[in-house]
């Protein structure tokens, strides 16, 4: 059943914002890996930082095909790395960052290798429960596309 996209991608904003920390699945021949990433967002845009030493860079250099999941939701999207977190045109996400993440940017701000990743996403799932009667589904939102639709069990 379609559904109205412009609430599940509110409701997708709204979970980017109350949830700083994601779960980030990377993968590259039939190796995969999750960690615990510290993210923010502008709207749907995600960005998080990484260093060029690390297992995830190779991975999402090799395949950006990426997945981030936090409770209910994933995300499934393209990464791609967009610079040093030094440089000018990365400034306002590295400064929406140090105030989400004060701790993480003064830990790793002065790394050699740091580099910035943006997460576009394609298709964001969400597992829900009727109210009416304890049932699951699943609410999908399509974000190049535009749509949304509710998948019953």
């Amino acid at each position: 059943m379609i559904i109205d996209y412009q609430k599940l991608e509110q409701e997708t904003v709204e979970m980017l914002e109350n949830n700083k920390i994601w779960v980030l699945s990377t993968s590259f021949i039939d190796k995969i890996t999750s960690r615990s990433m510290s993210i923010v967002h502008m709207g749907m845009d995600i960005y998080f930082q990484t260093n060029k030493k690390y297992t995830k860079y190779i991975q999402m250099t090799k395949n950006p095909n990426v997945t981030l999941c936090t409770g209910n939701i994933s995300i499934e999207g393209t990464a791609q790395e967009i610079g040093s977190w030094k440089d000018e045109k990365n400034k306002d996400i590295m400064e929406l960052y140090k105030s989400k993440h004060l701790s993480s940017y003064n830990r790793y701000g002065d790394l050699d290798g740091q580099v910035v990743f943006k997460i576009t996403p394609k298709k964001v799932s969400y597992w829900k429960y009727s109210s009416a009667d304890g049932e699951p589904y699943r609410e999908i939102f399509y974000v190049d596309r535009k749509m949304a639709e509710r998948i019953e069990f």
